[in-house]
């Protein structure tokens, strides 16, 4: 019962939540050229259906890579410059009625740099959006779509960051 309501209640702060640039910041998605868009494991029942990270990472790949934007490795993302880290996060919760209640979250992160020889840097979210949702286990089109949904946030605010043709 505890794990429904921390659902739920993330759920409700998923959807509620403002799109997109954290407070106080400004062009925060200029000069980013690449990313890696990297899933979050996903619970085994629907792994075993056959919804996987996998198929949530090439579909961002796919996306992206159609608007310019070039997915990389995360081992190519930490040394790349102009390179940030897309997170994917799906969370479900299953009612005793096989129905689940699904948050599909994107978090974007941009490199800051510290300034020292080694090229070390810290990251930030600059970029987040999330939706929620309900699905049967045969359903999967629902977070795909939800996914493809807060892609072309991501690809409408980066473009008019970095021009279109970025």
């Amino acid at each position: 019962m505890k794990k429904l309501l921390l659902l739920i209640a993330l759920l409700g702060a998923t959807a509620a939540a403002p799109a997109r640039a954290p407070e106080f910041s400004y062009m925060a998605l200029n000069g980013i050229t690449q990313v890696a868009a990297i899933a979050d494991d996903i619970p085994a029942d629907l792994v075993a259906m056959g919804l996987t990270p996998a198929s949530f990472e090439e579909r961002a790949r796919r996306v992206l890579e159609a608007a310019g934007i070039r997915v990389v490795s995360l081992a190519e993302a930490m040394t790349a410059p102009g390179a940030g880290k897309l997170r994917i996060r799906l969370i479900t919760n299953r009612d005793g009625y096989g129905i689940y209640y699904f948050g599909m979250k994107l978090e974007l992160r941009q490199k800051i740099a510290l300034g020292n020889p080694a090229g070390g840097f810290v990251s930030q979210v600059v970029w987040s959006d999330g939706e929620s949702g309900q699905m049967m286990a045969s359903e999967f089109a629902k977070p795909l779509s939800a996914l493809d949904r807060l892609l072309t946030e991501l690809i409408a605010d980066h473009q008019a960051q970095n021009g279109a043709s970025n």
